[in-house]
């Protein structure tokens, strides 16, 4: 029964879409948050099947949370990922489908089930959707007190992405201070690739001016934009579930010094549309706020290329108040800003926060999955 089939996988990512809405991380869903996945999971259906014409083909019972690593799904309200629901037209069920001749062999009706199981994160890989994702990591000299941080939120998303794509995606970390650095140019998310990006980021991973990272020069987000950007663009990922994820304290510090075309003061020319900017912003003498409109111009490209481009903002050593706004939220508003596609836009003060919101903001954001089971 096609319609049931299609009926069930279009409730599945419904409710999987849901779970990650509801359930927010906690460590064991509730009766309450299992009902509201279960009601989202039904009212889908019933835009499909009526249920004046079809029954009820998903009972409350047959929507179950549980985990998926990609291949295996397994019942469980603790930490679910995933829903698997089962759609029946059945005698038992009171809404058997009926056959035009089968009532000839004393077989008027037939029983029919098909269940589908749909996930955010994890169920990316299983269907062959590939999260490929390069995060941006700012090392400038003020955002020197929050490393600590940013070693959690990445190793937070990097953790997402491999359960996410069973090793189909490509990932890469990029840094920058007044220029960009691809610190681990984009590469297979293999286990021996993404262990050794983790290694780097607990062991090596630092501000500007420490052994083998950049020199200090300011800070400049559209320079670790442009580099992600073209990266994609040279692998063929653009416009294919790809993510640029900015990790910085949003605040922009022009340095002394020329700026090129790969920081950012043009975008990349690789896609011709009508968002590329091909007259630089400023070479010399940049201020501050010619920064923050190469960022934006840098977004704004990204977007048009397909690509998703999210943002972590901490504090960092941005206090005091600018125009009567406090810093922080200034800051966080402008990083906002620049999100495109379905990136997200996170205010994390802690490492904790950051690693439990990343598992579950990112997650969702580089896809939810869905695969016929029966």
């Amino acid at each position: 029964n096609l319609l049931l089939k299609r009926t069930v996988q279009s409730a599945a990512i419904a409710a999987a879409n849901q779970l990650n809405t509801t359930y927010a991380g906690t460590a064991s869903a509730n009766a309450a948050e299992i009902a509201a996945i279960a009601a989202t999971a039904q009212a889908s259906a019933a835009l499909n099947m009526p249920p004046a014409q079809y029954g009820s083909v998903i009972p409350s019972s047959n929507v179950v949370l549980g985990t998926w690593n990609g291949s295996t799904f397994t019942a469980s309200n603790s930490n679910a990922n995933a829903v698997k629901i089962t759609g029946i037209n059945t005698v038992a069920n009171s809404n058997p489908v009926n056959t035009f001749f089968g009532g000839l062999l004393g077989k008027a009706t037939v029983d029919m089930s098909t269940s589908a199981v749909s996930s955010y994160g994890s169920g990316a890989g299983a269907v062959g959707l590939a999260v490929n994702t390069i995060v941006v990591n700012d090392l400038s000299m003020s955002f020197s007190s929050e490393i600590p941080n940013q070693r959690a939120v990445d190793i937070a998303i990097l953790n997402c992405i491999a359960a996410a794509s069973n090793g189909s995606a490509q990932v890469g970390l990029t840094t920058f201070t007044g220029h960009s650095q691809a610190t681990y140019p984009i590469t297979a998310a293999t286990v021996a690739n993404m262990n050794a990006i983790r290694t780097f980021i607990n062991g090596s991973l630092n501000y500007c001016g420490n052994a083998g990272m950049p020199a200090c020069s300011g800070s400049n987000i559209a320079a670790g934009m442009y580099s992600a950007i073209t990266q994609l663009q040279a692998a063929g990922l653009a416009n294919k579930t790809s993510n640029i994820i900015v990790v910085t304290d949003g605040v922009p510090n022009a340095n002394a010094t020329t700026y090129a075309a790969a920081d950012g003061t043009k975008t990349p020319t690789g896609v011709v549309n009508a968002k590329s900017i091909t007259t630089a912003v400023c070479s010399t003498g940049c201020t501050d706020a010619n920064l923050w409109t190469m960022a934006g111009n840098q977004a704004a490209y990204a977007g048009a290329q397909g690509i998703n481009v999210s943002t972590v903002y901490y504090s960092g050593s941005t206090t005091g108040s600018t125009g009567g706004v406090l810093n922080q939220t200034l800051y966080a508003n402008n990083l906002a800003s620049l999100i495109s596609g379905t990136g997200k836009a996170l205010v994390a003060p802690n490492p904790a926060s950051i690693s439990s919101a990343a598992n579950q903001t990112f997650c969702a954001q580089l896809g939810t999955g869905v695969k016929q089971v029966l």
